[in-house]
């Protein structure tokens, strides 16, 4: 178990905030919230979060058909004046249930400047409109095509807690491929293992993402609990991690997926991959949308842009 600390201070300040709003807006209780209401009510604590500035990147908006029939948009970020760059592929956060590419925005701006990389942002079916596996298939059509059309650039896939999920899974489907080899990951809290039994869940942090709430996402992304056990949404649980892309894994204590992350980390390394973890002792889930008022998550978020940067380019020292 992780050293226990104490929330920053800005951190807590921010969440009072957002909570207060909430309850003058009569947010539901979980058991009674729809998945309407929740994309609603988070567009609304989305204010809170003020955008990074951040110079010199340039966006173009874009689609990919599926093979089903269905467009899936795509935001594509590149650093200005910059050429045969690496290519992120990057799936926002939001519990398979809300969030898209503009929720993602700021931290793939900020991602595409700092580690100097092209950032494709995907904005893959939500649940339950879309139960599993229909996120998941949407980002392997996504690689595939972002494949496509960089044939030559090294190519990286990551996301943030649902994003993260899909991105860890996608790199075990590719595993060993030759026609889409992804030479790494960024994890950033992100969902890897269906299981509620960690200490970390056992914690009950009541801190934006609580036990109560990844059980909710998890009844709207799943068809069934049997699902829970796949490797495409619990990739922990695949049992031959050799040959998996280079890693970097972000955590934060007060967050219940922090102990899945860990293992993660650790069964990575025993199978020799590649794999750092960044670990923040004050920090809660999803604190990279926090990075805009929250000086200690604009540090860490820095720390893991840098880490990635050290990771796409490792012939060139990254400041940090």
């Amino acid at each position: 178990m992780e050293k226990t600390g104490e929330v920053n201070e800005q951190v807590s300040a921010l969440l009072h905030k957002i909570s207060s709003r909430m309850k003058e807006l009569n947010h539901p209780p979980l058991d009674v919230l729809t998945p309407r209401q929740s994309r609603e009510y988070y567009k609304i604590a989305r204010t809170y979060f003020p955008e990074i500035p951040v110079q010199g990147v340039e966006t173009r908006d874009d689609s990919i058909r599926a093979s089903q029939g269905h467009s899936i948009p795509v935001r594509i970020y590149t650093p200005s004046g910059r050429g045969n760059l690496p290519v992120l592929v990057y799936f926002h956060g939001g519990g398979w249930v809300f969030g898209d590419i503009d929720s993602a925005d700021s931290a793939c701006r900020y991602l595409a400047s700092h580690s100097e990389i092209i950032v494709v942002s995907v904005g893959y079916r939500l649940a339950p409109e879309h139960k599993f596996p229909a996120a998941y298939e949407d980002a392997l059509e996504s690689v595939s095509e972002v494949r496509r059309q960089w044939p030559d650039a090294p190519l990286y896939v990551g996301g943030e807690s649902s994003g993260g999920n899909l991105a860890a899974a996608v790199s075990g489907y590719y595993k060993g491929s030759r026609e889409v080899s992804i030479q790494g990951q960024l994890l950033i809290t992100p969902v890897l293992n269906y299981d509620f039994s960690t200490d970390s869940y056992q914690e009950n942090f009541r801190y934006n993402l609580t036990t109560e709430k990844m059980k909710w996402f998890f009844n709207h992304y799943l068809n069934n609990e049997e699902e829970g056990g796949k490797v495409e949404v619990s990739p922990l649980r695949r049992e031959d991690k050799q040959g998996l892309p280079e890693t970097v894994l972000v955590t934060a204590h007060f967050d219940p997926l922090r102990e899945e992350g860990a293992a993660y980390h650790r069964q990575l390394q025993e199978a020799g991959v590649r794999a750092e973890r960044l670990h923040f002792e004050d920090l809660v889930h999803s604190f990279i949308n926090m990075a805009g008022t929250v000086d200690r998550a604009e540090q860490a978020l820095a720390d893991t842009a840098a880490s990635l940067k050290t990771m796409v380019h490792p012939n060139v020292h990254a400041d940090r």
